[in-house]
């Protein structure tokens, strides 16, 4: 049987990832059907296979979803758009069964063979940290009503040392923020019927004069999204450079062909941010983004904590010779002292076969080095209640309880310590303020603490235990993406 790689050299490359980028619309949909036939974000294919060499016989084989930019990659590093054979749906299980074998060879087991425990659970980290991007799609509505209100919607945040996001996308798309929202959220729809969305008719998206939607904005949008071939190759991350540009200019027709649906509404749930973030990168404005959203972070932090609190709950923990915690919070059971940390995990760390390199960066910068100034401010309290200390994320991921498995030289030896994402956050100060009882519950299991090594519960999972994660901060008002789009439909009528 020939390997992966022989076989997508005979096809062309614009028609291989059109084929499997319909088949991620397809799985999209099945998920958001919660279809029980399927297993969350993946879709089975018939196979047919010689059992013992000569019984016919007809099995099935599975495809995930965040395999699909993998495929894809391999394809443009392999092939080109002038190979001739005929791709069709019917060879779907052979490709995925081909790519199985590739993916095993690729898989880093040297790695696994001889690490130790807590460097298996790092390793197995990244490769959650994809997978559970794909299996749960909530977090995107979140993500991105939180950037936009930190980054535009919010009245309470300072961004003076930043330069305006509606300047950045004038400059950039000659849209203004609201403007380049509604682009991409028809951009959006237009993709989950075709993965090329700019040959769509214009009578379809553009409905009267004064619409902002128009075959020359889709094109501008598109276009900043989408990678040549030749980009790809070039890519210093890979396959992952189709996370922030999730388009691919085909060499054969110049069409921008979409390569995952996933793929896409994740660049839309984090897009914002990056946008600021990529700009002042490729303007060599070096860290001041980086440096200002930290402090932005902090604003942001405040703004719950006033929502939320008593004014007299909670403080800002002055500098002081010794590094110490960012914010002290009491409540009645517990003191909780912050850390709040606003980096995030490199890219190429957050896939099948992370680099753990940019995982063991992250560890350093983000907990490591933070727990010294928590433990400071941890000997300077004079009281009775029990502190438990937090390492507070900006970084969105629902796999901290592996986190935790993989630093058990801080997570099994102090039991008073957790990480927690400003989602977990979120979600705790909306039950304290929603449902004091249920809150009780939540802190009461976390003071105990029953993680040891091998076996450890996060922030994420007592919420969960107890019901809590119902209680989310961006809704009503602040439901942006809820308001966005109501707007937008109403423009579209």
């Amino acid at each position: 049987m020939k390997d992966f790689i022989t076989f997508v050299k005979r096809y062309s490359t614009r028609d291989f990832i059109y084929l499997l980028s319909r088949i991620s619309i397809e799985i999209y949909k099945k998920q958001l059907n919660h279809d029980d036939d399927e297993m969350n974000c993946c879709m089975k294919f018939p196979l047919d296979i010689m059992e013992f060499g000569f019984i016919p016989k007809q099995v099935s084989v599975m495809l995930s979803a965040w395999d699909i930019q993998d495929m894809a990659y391999l394809s443009i590093r392999h092939s080109n758009d002038f190979r001739n054979g005929n791709l069709s749906s019917q060879d779907v299980g052979t490709i995925v069964n081909l790519y199985r074998g590739h993916e095993n060879e690729h898989s880093n087991s040297g790695f696994l063979k001889d690490a130790a425990l807590s460097e298996i659970f790092k390793f197995i980290m990244g490769m959650t940290y994809e997978q559970f991007k794909y299996q749960n799609l909530a977090w995107t509505i979140q993500n991105f009503c939180r950037n936009y209100h930190i980054l535009i919607g919010s009245s309470n945040i300072n961004r003076e040392k930043i330069i305006d996001i509606n300047q950045i996308t004038n400059e950039l798309l000659g849209l203004n923020v609201d403007e380049l929202l509604a682009v991409e959220i028809m951009i959006l729809w237009l993709c989950s019927k075709n993965p090329d969305p700019l040959s769509a008719p214009e009578t379809l998206y553009h409905r009267t004069e004064t619409s902002v939607i128009t075959k020359e904005t889709l094109e501008r949008v598109v276009a900043y999204y989408s990678i040549t071939y030749e980009e790809v190759w070039n890519s210093p991350i890979g396959k992952q450079i189709f996370y922030s540009k999730p388009f691919v200019i085909t060499k054969k027709t110049q069409e921008s062909i979409m390569v995952s649906f996933y793929l896409l509404v994740m660049t839309f749930a984090d897009g914002l941010y990056w946008l600021v973030r990529d700009y002042y990168r490729n303007n060599n404005l070096g860290q001041r983004f980086i440096n200002a959203f930290g402090e932005m972070f902090e604003g942001y932090f405040e703004e719950l904590a006033s929502i939320y609190l008593d004014k007299k709950q909670w403080f800002k923990i002055p500098e002081q010779k010794k590094k110490s915690a960012d914010y002290y919070v009491e409540f009645d059971d517990v003191i909780l002292l912050f850390e709040l940390k606003s980096g995030l995990l490199g890219i190429g760390a957050k896939q099948q076969v992370p680099d753990v390199q940019q995982i063991d960066t992250f560890y350093k910068r983000n907990i490591l080095e933070a727990y010294e100034q928590l433990k400071n401010s941890e000997e300077e309290y004079c009281g009775e209640k029990p502190i438990l200390k937090i390492f507070l994320l900006y970084e969105s991921a629902t796999n901290m309880q592996i986190i935790m498995s993989s630093i058990p030289d801080i997570f099994v030896k102090d039991k008073g310590c957790y990480i927690m994402t400003i989602e977990d956050l979120e979600m705790l100060l909306a039950t304290y303020q929603n449902d004091r009882g249920n809150f009780k519950k939540v802190i009461h299991k976390l003071i105990r603490n029953e993680n040891t090594e091998g076996k450890f519960e996060s922030v994420l999972n007592v919420l969960n235990e107890y019901g809590a994660t119902e209680d989310m901060h961006f809704i009503d008002e602040r439901d942006y993406f809820a308001n966005i789009l109501k707007r937008f439909e109403k423009d579209f009528r």
